[in-house]
């Protein structure tokens, strides 16, 4: 028997089901390209930094890269603020920081959900199905119970834990593993900004 006919013979909540999957499969191919841009830009942009000891060019360089970075976002911050208060450069650092992460997180949230409610629409899709087969049994006590219908009403209400299960399970898996790749970016950015910070303030105090 194909996917497809398990599908409808899983009735509507195994198409609820499918649409959740296809919507989680979009999230997961999204976020995953989105994380591996920002990698790269964020890794770009470490290595053009690396051995500049001139304030000039940590302001040109960062210019250059923050449409495509986020750590270039947040170093902007720092190289091109109108303060000297390190305090308040911090705060404007952290500020941007979070607001990158929060356009990072967008879809996550939709994910956990998916993952949560997947399997609870595939076990009401069998505790539905089962009171069907107890009321085709109940109707037909009288003139006797067929086993090979009670057999077959079972099966298909349990296609929808099944399906609700599959998606659940790995729905969870690709959100742990893209929860776990966001964390690392957003160690690096903060290892990254700590870093910087120190230089700048060195650079600063060379200058006097």
């Amino acid at each position: 028997m194909s996917l497809l006919n398990l599908i409808v013979k899983g009735g509507f909540l195994m198409y609820v089901l499918t649409v959740i999957s296809v919507i989680s499969i979009g999230i997961v191919i999204e976020k995953y390209r989105q994380f591996r841009k920002v990698q790269l830009a964020n890794n770009k942009l470490q290595q053009t930094l690396k051995g500049q000891d001139k304030l000039e060019n940590y302001r040109a360089l960062v210019n250059m890269h923050k449409s495509s970075s986020p750590m270039g976002v947040m170093l902007d911050k720092l190289f091109n603020s109108q303060s000297d208060d390190l305090d308040l450069i911090n705060q404007s650092m952290e500020a941007t920081a979070n607001l990158e992460l929060h356009r990072l997180e967008k879809g996550l949230g939709w994910l956990s959900t998916f993952a949560a409610i997947a399997p609870l629409i595939g076990f009401l899709g069998t505790v539905i199905g089962m009171v069907n087969v107890f009321m085709k049994i109940q109707a037909a006590s009288q003139s006797g119970v067929d086993i090979s219908m009670l057999a077959g009403g079972i099966w298909v209400a349990l296609l929808t834990t099944v399906g609700g299960l599959i998606v659940g399970i790995a729905t969870i898996i690709f959100y742990n593993d893209l929860v776990q790749k966001l964390e690392n970016i957003v160690k690096d950015m903060q290892d990254t900004a700590i870093e910087y910070i120190i230089k700048y303030k060195n650079l600063k105090q060379s200058k006097l």
